[in-house]
């Protein structure tokens, strides 16, 4: 009986770590919004994977076949640093995946970091969407 009641235990701490780190590789969200009357809108999805951490940009309204660079940027919409922390692959026809390396999630997410998308290669200096990435308090 104090055999089966150890394995019983072990079982259920196994399934509550497993729980616990299921929920910590839930991917979280944020709004893009359009700017400069550009109507692209969408969403930036972030997952920790490990080490790393995967960016997922979805716009609406992305011109077709035109590679649009994105970066994640200190600071905010608002008042964003010019200079790039982490390049991102180019939005091309609304979309784009990177893995950006040796970095967490949670330090991206603190809200002083943003993600933004220039118009086209040729016109960095247009931005057409932007999301700030912080986290409600209370959580992702």
């Amino acid at each position: 009986m104090k055999r089966t009641a150890i394995i019983a235990l072990a079982a259920a701490a196994s399934i509550g770590v497993a729980g616990i780190a299921q929920a910590a590789m839930q991917p979280t969200q944020f709004k893009l919004h359009a700017q400069n009357g550009s109507g692209e809108t969408g969403t930036a999805t972030l997952l920790q994977s490990g080490d790393n951490v995967i960016v997922r940009v979805r716009l609406a309204g992305a011109p077709s076949g035109v590679p649009q660079p994105a970066h994640i940027h200190m600071g905010t919409c608002e008042k964003l640093n010019p200079k790039p922390t982490y390049p991102l692959h180019n939005v091309v026809d609304g979309m784009s995946e990177t893995t950006v390396m040796n970095v967490k999630l949670s330090d991206l997410t603190s809200g002083t970091f943003a993600i933004n998308v220039h118009k086209s290669t040729s016109d960095l200096g247009t931005y057409v969407a932007c999301g700030d990435l912080k986290v409600a308090a209370g959580g992702m």
